[in-house]
């Protein structure tokens, strides 16, 4: 668009804004208004979005989506110019499910499948497939099935990853492969119809992944080999590829790449200010010239916002107590604003846009609104409701995130989210959930979360705490977790803990920690540590042996190292601090639940845990979950869960 015309845009929107869908506002306030919720089914928080990841084709005339029909996945069409929503193809094959599928041309998609194999003898691991197929479920082609032969099969196992679209070549994408022979990857110009390839840039040892500019010229590269990592960088096609960092795997880089900018040696990346992660912009020619282009005092800046049609720089997000975006470009700050004014107290974020940006995907959700999709036709000035992540949930009751801190150790003030059930009358004492995240370099975030509502929904009070360690709140903030697994971060949970019961929140009878990863470790080490504090503990997908977790990560190109620099190698720390090793000092019942096809945290921890628990006759249940991955994503999964964690709680903790 011309400035002009950008304009003229605007001041429509601005227009549009005043009387938008206010109808739309409804369920905000219908949610607001509500004194109790009722009892929510668990096959309603268990089932799968009926839709997610909606992208547009370059025309503006179709969406694709991934969507969950009676607990199956499909591959979904929706024809703007009229027609009701249908599947294409099956989103499943064997251990593989579609999580994403992007338009290359106006008719042919390109599907991303996840899922498992097993190599060596048995070992699990992690793999991804590339789909072409038309937009009609026609001329389907797994890319790479096998892309270099039967040898391959030791090595070939991630074959999506798109290094570029290239979308004004209707035919071909740019993305890296690793042959039979390295885990170094090369790039290669790959063919989306007939499936043939031509090597672009041939491996780069140590590089094990690429980076390419606008134009789709790769320039960037990063890897590691034992413990020193390395960035490349060329200045074009053809140039010389030259060491432009080198520094210790394990030590935080200088920088880290984001994205390229408009000219041709302009990189956006992220590095500390005041030691919070900034964007910043440096020239590849001159890597010691930075320029700091957005930065908050109090939190990270967690990504740039880029405009879908030529992935400008329209914003920074950053994450307080919710998701924020600093705009830059007036044209999404309209945008933005339209959508808060037709659907107000969401957050709103833009997925995708046709060629010519007239028409824009947008998504909006809340902590007590699942995701909601729409087509924003900037031509028409209409809002088009497309879809939503959850059909079930639009009438029910969820209950809101309300942001909290809690006074730690040192005067430290650790930041969360407390979810109480609707209709908690003033000085209740509720049953309580502590629910630590997984991670455990990660954080909760504000937002709609299955998990939470189906507690707070049984009528449990829950605590989320993004205890030190924690990623966005700064370095000096997540480095205070590194190698503090069962120390420090449980000192965090264990301070929150306190404050449900200080504040008059929690029955100190009632109170279990649950987790999920990292979170179900912790969960187990709390009880470990905590014996009076808990009444039980669920374990989901949870690490029970630290020394157990960076063996079998060895399996991993540097996973074991990955593995020890965040747990630590003190042999008697980390028996200290694994709850299998423990188990003795466990006083009270414990729920293990985990997919026996996980291969973030195998089964065996879970399956050790059990034994050891038994063998000190402390009550525990184990529940494996056959086919099952580290996040339980199908619905039959989630299901059994639920049921087996509400009807746990419902024994240990009492009926709210």
């Amino acid at each position: 668009m011309t400035r002009g015309s950008v304009e003229h845009v605007i001041r429509r929107l601005a227009c549009w804004c005043c009387g938008a869908a206010v109808g739309l506002c409804a369920f905000a306030r219908v949610a607001a208004a509500a004194a109790a919720a009722p009892l929510i089914p668990l096959e309603q928080f268990a089932a799968g979005p009926a839709m997610s990841a909606p992208r547009i084709s370059p025309d503006g005339s179709r969406v694709v989506y991934i969507s969950t029909v009676g607990g199956q996945r499909f591959v979904a069409i929706l024809d703007l110019r009229g027609g009701e929503p249908h599947p294409i193809v099956r989103g499943t094959s064997g251990a593989f499910r579609v999580t994403r599928c992007d338009f290359k041309g106006d008719n042919r998609l390109l599907c991303h499948f996840t899922g498992t194999e097993r190599r060596y003898g048995g070992e699990l691991y992690p793999s991804t497939r590339l789909v072409a197929l038309d937009a009609d479920g026609s001329k389907l082609r797994v890319l790479f099935q096998d892309p270099f032969g039967w040898q391959s099969a030791g090595r070939a196992l991630n074959q999506d990853r798109i290094v570029h679209l290239l979308p004004d070549d209707p035919h071909h994408v740019l993305i890296e492969l690793a042959d039979a022979s390295t885990v170094y990857p090369s790039v290669y110009r790959l063919n989306v119809d007939a499936g043939d390839r031509q090597l672009v840039v041939p491996e780069h040892p140590p590089v094990l992944s690429w980076l390419a500019d606008r134009e789709g010229v790769v320039r960037f590269g990063y890897g590691f080999r034992d413990d020193t990592a390395f960035y490349v960088a060329r200045s074009g096609a053809g140039q010389p590829w030259r060491t432009l960092e080198k520094f210790k795997r394990f030590a935080r880089a200088r920088f880290e790449p984001l994205a390229f900018g408009p000219l041709p040696n302009q990189l956006f990346v992220s590095a500390p200010q005041e030691r919070r992660a900034a964007v910043w912009q440096m020239d590849l020619d001159e890597d010691r010239d930075f320029q700091l282009v957005f930065a908050r005092p109090d939190v990270d800046v967690r990504a740039i916002v880029s405009w879908p049609t030529d992935r400008h720089v329209a914003g920074f997000l950053y994450e307080t107590d919710r998701p924020h975006v600093h705009f830059i470009d007036p044209l999404a700050a309209a945008v933005d604003q339209a959508l808060e004014h037709a659907l107000p107290g969401l957050y709103h974020a833009v997925l995708d846009a046709s060629r010519d940006g007239q028409k824009i995907v947008t998504i909006s959700y809340s902590d007590a609104a699942p995701a909601r999709y729409h087509v924003l036709d900037l031509a028409s000035h209409r809002l088009i409701a497309i879809g939503r992540e959850s059909f079930g949930l639009d009438e029910a009751q969820l209950a809101p995130a309300k942001a909290i801190t809690v006074p730690g150790a040192g005067g430290i003030s650790i930041p969360g989210y407390l979810t109480l059930p609707l209709g908690t009358a003033q000085g209740t004492r509720l049953p309580a959930v502590v629910l630590p995240h997984g991670g455990p370099k990660a954080r909760d975030r504000w937002g709609y979360d299955p998990l939470v509502q189906l507690l707070a929904n049984r009528g449990y009070a829950v605590l989320q705490l993004n205890f030190r360690g924690s990623t966005g709140y700064g370095e000096e903030w997540e480095d205070a977790g590194h190698q503090a697994w069962g120390t420090i971060m449980h000192d965090d949970i264990t301070a929150g803990t306190h404050w449900l019961i200080d504040q008059g929140i929690a029955d100190p009878a009632r109170i279990c920690i649950v987790g999920w990863s990292y979170g179900g470790y912790a969960a187990l080490i709390g009880v470990v540590k905590e014996p009076q504090l808990y009444r039980c503990a669920v374990s989901i997908a949870g690490v029970s042996d630290l020394s157990q977790l960076a063996r079998d990560n060895d399996r991993y190109y540097g996973g074991r190292d990955a593995v020890r620099d965040s747990t630590g190698t003190v042999k008697a720390e980390l028996m200290a601090e694994s709850p299998r090793v423990q188990a003795e000092r466990i006083k009270v019942p414990v729920l293990l639940v985990h997919g026996e096809d996980d291969y973030t945290v195998l089964a065996d921890h879970s399956k050790a845990m059990a034994k050891a628990l038994s063998g000190h006759r402390v009550r525990n249940e184990l529940v494996l979950i056959k086919d099952g991955d580290h996040g339980l994503w199908r619905p039959d999964m989630r299901l059994t869960l639920y049921g087996k964690l509400a009807a746990f709680l419902a024994v240990n903790l009492g009926q709210p």
